[in-house]
């Protein structure tokens, strides 16, 4: 299942979210982010539009898409080694 729809749902269908609707959607603190971001490690691709920051709906559902595809191999993994 793609988190694209749901994503822009949470959004009212726009296609960028602004750093605080990131944050709330990937469940981060904001100032979480500007750590990463200054640290190089945040993975969703942001770009600075005055003072604001915003990323695409597309990368943050990617982000979470591919967050669940982890988790799913992981659950599988552990359930294998258990049986």
């Amino acid at each position: 299942m793609n988190a694209l729809f749901w994503v822009m749902g949470r959004v009212d269908g726009r296609l960028v979210l602004n750093i605080e609707e990131v944050a709330d959607t990937i469940g981060l603190a904001v100032q979480t982010i500007h750590n990463q971001q200054s640290e190089g490690t945040f993975p969703i691709p942001m770009r600075k539009q005055g003072k604001r920051w915003f990323a695409d709906a597309r990368d943050v559902a990617e982000y979470l898409d591919t967050q669940r595809e982890l988790a799913r191999k992981a659950h599988d993994a552990l359930r294998k080694k258990m049986s």
